[in-house]
């Protein structure tokens, strides 16, 4: 749901420093920075904050996350002024300084205004995960996870916060135990590193609120040696989401900040495209030297490469526009949150649309001339005929998928298994040829490079090249999820991740 504007909650305006009852750390040293403040609010102000939250309503997050990762009810909320005031609080045990591995050190600055409250109702929960950055800058950026416990956990049963050592993948159940486990009790606040691997286990009985933010850091002095200018930086403020080659030799890359950045082919930015309201998850080439990006705002806009204008923008899906794809024919098709894949002319103009599954629409990609692979949430690979929006053939998978690609006949298609899986398109039928574990997380991308080779993204960080038989032949890493690569004309990978970097070595 949209955030809403409110500068009137109930909180106390003096510090609670003689309140707090105690500071624990209840995470082993290995796994990382974390620390559990007891006492942080008091059973007034958590029951003040969850009659306001309740009192504006809560919404699904369905519009905005896959149920397979979360299914809790959220709100978001905007107030500077709230967020001030726990901030005040906070100072007294918030780690003022933060160092990097490369020697550079970040000072406390701020509290994220954007308040996320959280709900809990039985059969609600939130995977394993990693929390992501909150970028204001190259040099102000979100560390830590702020959380609140607003409900006790005397009144629901299960919802503990769980800690791993890793993300989820092959070390089977050993590996996927939690290492750590949190009983929520009302007016605590834990603070942790967003590189954690955690999780929101599910209520089975009664309703548990949170409170949630980050706590954003500045960049104190130089920067480090790893922050250099280098090719393809400083890359984007929050999550690079996917890349495109132009014919021209520039690559476009998009993401959380809502813009598409161009680049040469040796990694100078030549320019930025700037409309898009919300993360740019979708790129396209058009003739005529133009660009097609789809968007979380729910549009699709055509820019002029040559100087950047927006030549149209259109409401593009009733939820969030995930994928774009060009047919072998010329025309667009665009799929979204909502299982919609909606079919556009080369000028962005709506020609049809149809309900093409029951889960998201995470990737497209054309089959021939008017053929289209759609892969979703459900779990479904589809083989549509786009013309009619006819289901010509589909594969079933046990895990929801993100990702297919094609190259001639021969099909890459993965999901949150870590499993990529190869196919067959021919006489009308979906043929799988084989698969392997790939990740040790979700897959978030599969891409035919062109030469026989396919590369695969991963949410353990992992960038990895195999041959068409599944031999591991490169593997590169990025300090948080990897979401997309693609061969540069002098033959490098080029790939993008969650931390906002473009790579190269």
């Amino acid at each position: 749901m949209n955030a809403a504007a409110h500068t009137l909650l109930p909180l106390r305006a003096d510090a609670p420093s003689s309140a707090v009852r105690s500071i624990e750390r209840p995470l082993p040293a290995a796994l990382g920075a974390c620390a559990l403040i007891h006492g942080f609010l008091d059973p007034a102000e958590c029951a003040a904050l969850i009659a306001a939250a309740e009192a504006r309503g809560f919404g699904g997050a369905g519009s905005d996350y896959p149920p397979s990762y979360r299914n809790n009810d959220r709100q978001v909320l905007d107030d500077p002024a709230l967020a001030r005031r726990l901030f005040e609080r906070l100072r007294a045990y918030a780690p003022d300084e933060l160092a990097d591995a490369d020697g550079g050190r970040w000072r406390l600055e701020s509290l994220n205004e954007r308040l996320r409250l959280c709900r809990y109702r039985p059969g609600q929960r939130f995977n394993i995960h990693q929390d992501g950055v909150h970028h204001r800058g190259p040099d102000l950026r979100s560390r830590l996870t702020f959380m609140i416990y607003l409900t006790d956990g005397a009144a629901f049963a299960g919802g503990d916060t769980l800690f791993y050592a890793h993300g989820p993948g092959r070390g089977g159940e050993a590996e996927a135990a939690p290492q750590a486990r949190v009983r929520p009790r009302a007016g605590a606040l834990i603070l942790f590193d967003h590189a954690l691997w955690h999780a929101g286990e599910a209520v089975t009985a009664g309703v548990k609120h949170i409170l949630r933010s980050d706590l954003l850091y500045r960049r104190i002095g130089a920067r480090g040696p790893a922050d250099a200018p280098a090719p393809f930086a400083p890359g984007h403020d929050g999550y690079v989401w996917t890349l495109a080659r132009l014919g021209d030799g520039r690559i476009a890359s998009a993401g959380r900040d809502a813009q598409v950045r161009l680049w040469s082919g040796d990694g100078r930015e030549t320019a930025r495209l700037q409309g898009h309201a919300q993360s740019v998850l979708g790129l396209c080439e058009l003739p005529h030297a133009r660009l097609a990006t789809v968007s979380r705002d729910r549009s699709l806009r055509i820019w002029n490469l040559a100087d950047g204008a927006c030549l149209r923008s259109a409401p593009a899906h009733d939820s969030a526009a995930l994928c774009l794809t060009r047919l072998g024919d010329g025309r667009l098709a665009s799929g979204a949150a909502d299982g919609g894949i909606a079919l556009w002319n080369g000028d962005g103009e709506r020609l049809r649309a149809w309900t093409a599954h029951a889960g998201w629409v995470w990737s497209l990609c054309a089959l021939g001339d008017s053929g289209l692979l759609s892969a979703s949430e459900d779990g479904e690979l589809a083989w549509w005929n786009a013309s009619s929006a006819e289901r010509v053939a589909s594969l079933r998978c046990d895990a929801p998928l993100r990702s297919v690609d094609a190259e001639g006949a021969r099909i890459a298609f993965a999901g949150v298994d870590g499993r990529i899986r190869l196919a067959r398109a021919s006489d009308g039928a979906l043929r799988e040829d084989r698969d392997w574990l790939g990740h040790d997380a979700a897959v978030r991308r599969v891409r035919w490079l062109g030469d026989g080779r396919l590369v695969s993204c991963g949410e353990d960080g992992r960038v990895r090249v195999w041959n068409a038989d599944g031999a591991l032949l490169q593997e590169r890493r990025h300090d948080n999820f990897a979401t997309d690569a693609l061969l540069l004309d002098d033959g490098r990978l080029l790939s993008c991740g969650y931390d906002g970097v473009l790579r190269t070595d």
